[in-house]
């Protein structure tokens, strides 16, 4: 991808995320990026062909961040693993808010929602068998409830961002969400994991330093 490219999509998802899709034009983009409006349509001649490059670009951090998650996961570094996630879904809020306009430009927008909501699902569901094995979560009740389990988990992760946007960061912070997260998984944690929760919650307060000095 040229610098060009990279320039236009990075600042496309800024705009997109401040005043939401139907209230940007590659006009903004353009402007936005310090090139003419005519240098952003050779690129991406209409504002459905920007969205899609702009979708395929996260799609691909995605996936990369997939192989840093499983480290995470094996290093039993929750929280990391968890702000990282949040941190993600930050910088690309724009599809979860406005999923239904992002569609409406691009119709592949719903595979990719679809494919977003099954990796969370399935690492969520692997992450537990995992912890199971490690000791740190207790066997599966019965079969198929750690699947509905993940599916809730996905539920928080999905919705989250609009209380975010709605009542500010202040009071919906990485550290809040965080907690709750983590709280979702105390029911079925053992006397070891338990351990690790209060070990990880000591932790939070200096994730909240680390945000409010840095916000997203």
């Amino acid at each position: 991808m040229k610098k060009t490219q990279k320039k236009i999509l990075s600042k496309a998802t800024q705009l997109f995320n401040r005043r939401g899709v139907s209230n940007v034009r590659l006009q903004d983009i353009a402007h936005e990026a310090g090139i003419s409006a005519g240098n952003l349509s050779y690129h991406y001649p209409l504002k459905k062909d920007l969205m899609a490059a702009v979708l395929q670009l996260m799609a691909e951090q995605l996936k990369q961040a997939s192989t840093t998650s499983l480290a995470l996961v094996e290093k039993e570094d929750y929280l990391s693993l968890i702000k990282d996630y949040l941190k993600f879904q930050i910088g690309y809020r724009f599809f979860y808010r406005d999923i239904l306009e992002v569609i409406a430009l691009v119709p592949n927008a719903k595979n990719v929602f679809e494919e977003q909501m099954q990796h969370v699902q399935n690492f969520t569901k692997n992450s537990l068998y995992l912890a199971v094995g490690n000791g740190l979560v207790l066997p599966e009740p019965h079969e198929g409830h750690y699947e509905i389990f993940a599916r809730n988990i996905w539920g928080i992760l999905n919705s989250w961002l609009a209380e975010r946007e709605a009542l500010g960061q202040e009071k919906v912070s990485l550290a809040n969400i965080m907690m709750a997260l983590w709280e979702f998984h105390y029911p079925y944690l053992t006397k070891k994991g338990r351990s690790l929760f209060y070990i990880l919650k000591e932790q939070l307060p200096e994730m909240v330093e680390q945000e409010m000095a840095s916000p997203a």
